[in-house]
């Protein structure tokens, strides 16, 4: 992963911050690869450092993981050192590291109870909210677990993770490859309130939702087929009370480096007509 292949974004709040906001670094993820013969070398320092060239690059000061810190779900047995390791080179050079529980973050409390950094703060997976410089209310969250509703109501946009985004891509030598992308999902709040909580929200408007990719650079990511033309009833994800199935000409689909693809609707087309090996692009 290069930093023109950046799986992030960054905001700048009102307060001065400029927060850095990633998704799913999945830290140890080599530990449960070894177990299965596949062995590779320790990815916590190389994943630490592109979270650190980035913010130097961009100004950031401050950071958010959106979920799955660790990859371990529930045991911090094996990977407890990779986490430690990857904590302690992130979190003296930023104001605030802030860390929103996955559903691979189980005992990841322990980690940092035992390793106590004063910049370091564990929110639970229904996120915390931020406001931005431009005056929007930002709900940073992992995506497997619904907001506090007071926090929905308050919300112009949601940022999370979890659903590792990514698409097919074929280039003009027939080589297809799995990129990962960015989506922003434009969605009327009052159904997916509605949808998410049983409740009425009259008069709302349309709300953003931005899912952004895997940050570890060994996993790429789940083809987006696969998850927003589908009703997602039996994934743990909020993406299906927003009936995404419905709306795939509000979805807009980027790659890392922020290279404009198109809309979902018009990306369904070009794919029947080319096939599900991909998308024909031509890189030369």
């Amino acid at each position: 992963m290069s930093i023109e292949d950046f799986r992030g974004i960054t905001v700048d709040s009102e307060d001065g911050e400029r927060w850095l906001l990633i998704a799913d670094t999945h830290v140890g993820l080599e530990v449960e690869l070894s177990k299965k013969g596949v062995r590779i070398p320790s990815q916590s320092a190389r994943i630490a450092q592109l979270v650190l060239d980035f913010a130097e690059r961009t100004g950031a000061t401050s950071l958010v993981i959106l979920g799955d810190v660790k990859h371990e779900i529930a045991s911090i047995v094996d990977s407890s050192r990779e986490v430690r390791d990857f904590i302690d080179r992130i979190s003296g050079k930023f104001n605030k590291v802030v860390l929103v529980k996955g559903n691979h973050d189980g005992n990841l409390d322990l980690i940092l109870s035992s390793n106590v950094k004063p910049s370091v703060y564990l929110v639970d997976s229904r996120g915390f909210m931020i406001r931005s410089k431009d005056g929007k209310n930002l709900l940073l969250l992992h995506g497997n677990s619904r907001p506090r509703i007071e926090d929905f109501m308050k919300a112009d946009v949601i940022i999370m993770g979890h659903t590792h985004p990514a698409i097919l891509i074929q280039d003009v030598t027939g080589y297809v490859m799995r990129a990962p992308v960015i989506v922003k999902v434009r969605a009327d709040k009052s159904l997916f309130g509605k949808n998410m909580y049983n409740i009425d929200i009259n008069g709302s408007g349309p709300m953003s939702i931005i899912v952004l990719p895997t940050f570890n650079p060994l996993t790429i990511g789940m083809d987006v087929f696969e998850i927003f033309p589908k009703n997602l009833i039996e994934v743990e994800t909020i993406l299906h009370h927003a009936h995404t199935w419905e709306i795939l000409n509000n979805i807009e689909i980027y790659l890392t480096d922020m290279t404009y693809l198109g809309t979902m609707d018009i990306l369904a087309r070009i794919r029947e007509e080319i096939g599900e090996g991909g998308y024909d692009i031509n890189w030369l």
